[in-house]
């Protein structure tokens, strides 16, 4: 059991590096927008959406790392699990329904409008929802073990 706190703690760690590492990207784009308009021609936009990910990105792996805190300290752990595991969810549900709407580069299309159609941003936005159907069903076998666990 320990071990599998260990692997919770530094996967949480991963995706909170991951979805704060995407809001400072975010952040610094809208940050240096006048300038990328100035020098690049790109204009570059607000996304809500993008930014809805993000958020439920990092809260999932914050989540998941105080899981594992709770859990070594025979807290209240389920509420952190259910709370990782739903924001997970929406996450996807985020992705899913933005490709959908807007292609697989959504969130290029989302931020920099006709610059969406790169290949390279079709694979990240790939990636991204395999990292996150990843990380559920991780979060799902955690929660299927602690509902056997005593």
């Amino acid at each position: 059991m320990r071990s599998v706190l260990y692997l919770a703690v530094l996967v949480g760690i991963l995706w909170c590096s991951l979805g704060l590492l995407m809001l400072v990207g975010y952040s610094l784009l809208r940050h240096f927008s006048p300038f990328l308009n100035d020098f690049l021609n790109i204009s570059v936009r607000t996304s809500k959406w993008f930014l809805a990910f993000a958020l439920f990105f990092t809260a999932s792996g914050l989540c998941t790392c105080l899981y594992a805190l709770a859990r070594a300290n025979r807290d209240n752990y389920m509420v952190f699990l259910s709370f990782a595991f739903s924001s997970n969810a929406s996450s996807i549900a985020v992705q899913i329904y933005r490709m959908v709407a807007k292609g697989i580069g959504w969130w290029a299309a989302d931020l920099l409008g006709t610059y969406s159609e790169v290949n390279l941003v079709k694979w990240l936005s790939i990636f991204l929802l395999l990292l996150s159907l990843i990380l559920l069903s991780f979060q799902f076998s955690l929660i299927r073990m602690e509902r056997r666990v005593p």
